[in-house]
């Protein structure tokens, strides 16, 4: 008869809440910018009123994200040795994740002073190179756990979808917040259509996001005896349960379909508000859930 026995040493977690920061940032950077491409790079003119101010909102979560990293570092001084060509690991995610956090926010500036002088041609130019650095840049995060093989609450090859839609979803609650304000006090007013597509896609990412939870679940509960442990521990935090879970996604999913809250601004900001928390919850429960499931 086959026997597993699972054991969890008492230890300190390594990890301090400066990581899901991290993650967290990066995915609302990546998001953010993702949104501001569609006008620049893909031609969707009706989104040109907001190409400006989410690339600026993306970088400024850009200078921040890395900030949190180097805080959580025990030598924060020796954060330059990633960037060394001669330290490079090529087998290593987190040793091309230090480059193309450095490459990323370099390319977001130009493209942000094109937008200011309106050069369509470089603006298009800079925002189809930055676009994939944009991508590569938070999915490399959902790369770098999904490698850790000793625990199995990351070990999982749907890691680098699910960080990269839930960020595209924050992305797109935050500039929702940000087109709500910009409409109430700008005179030139933002077109409906806008706001209602902003309303699909968060519906869509959403969607997507509980088809990659349920998955996610599956997989686990089939695999083996750690992966049943992960998730009883993960649906024993009322974190993971009601704030990533219920408020972050179904509480927003019912808000933005049920008419009568999709017709009031009011209903929608507080579903884009829920959404901004639960990504940063889900950050949070994903790091320190991984911690808490016992070893085998």
């Amino acid at each position: 008869m086959d026997l597993s026995v699972l054991y969890n040493v008492p230890h300190e977690i390594p990890w301090k809440v400066y990581i899901p920061l991290y993650f967290y940032f990066t995915g609302l950077s990546a998001g953010s910018f993702i949104l501001s491409s569609l006008s620049t790079v893909f031609g969707i003119k009706k989104y040109k009123p907001l190409a400006l101010p989410a690339a600026i909102i993306s970088f400024v979560l850009l200078l921040v994200a890395p900030v949190c990293l180097i805080l959580d570092l025990q030598q924060p001084l020796r954060f330059w040795h990633t960037l060394v060509p001669s330290f490079f690991n090529p087998k290593s995610v987190l040793s091309y994740g230090s480059w193309l956090l450095t490459l990323y926010p370099i390319a977001n500036m130009l493209y942000i002073w094109f937008i200011f002088v309106k050069d369509d041609r470089m603006m298009k130019v800079l925002g189809t190179i930055t676009v994939p650095l944009a991508i590569f840049v938070h999915a490399y995060t959902g790369f770098a756990f999904a490698v850790i093989r000793a625990r199995t609450w990351w070990h999982s090859a749907l890691m680098p979808g699910y960080f990269l839609t839930s960020a595209v979803l924050s992305g797109v609650a935050l500039l929702l917040i940000v087109a709500f304000v910009m409409d109430k006090f700008s005179e030139k007013k933002l077109s409906e259509e806008v706001f209602s597509d902003l309303y699909n896609m968060m519906i869509a990412i959403i969607l997507v996001d509980l088809f990659w939870l349920m998955s996610f679940w599956f997989t686990l509960l089939l695999s083996n005896a750690d992966g049943f442990a992960s998730i009883i521990t993960a649906l024993h935090e009322p974190l993971y349960v009601w704030g990533e879970i219920v408020m972050g996604m179904l509480v927003p999913l019912f808000l933005l379909i049920f008419p009568r809250t999709r017709r009031s601004r009011a209903w929608v900001s507080l579903s884009a508000i829920l959404v901004v928390v639960g990504v940063f919850i889900m950050r949070y429960s994903l790091v320190f859930i991984g911690f808490a499931v016992p070893l085998s």
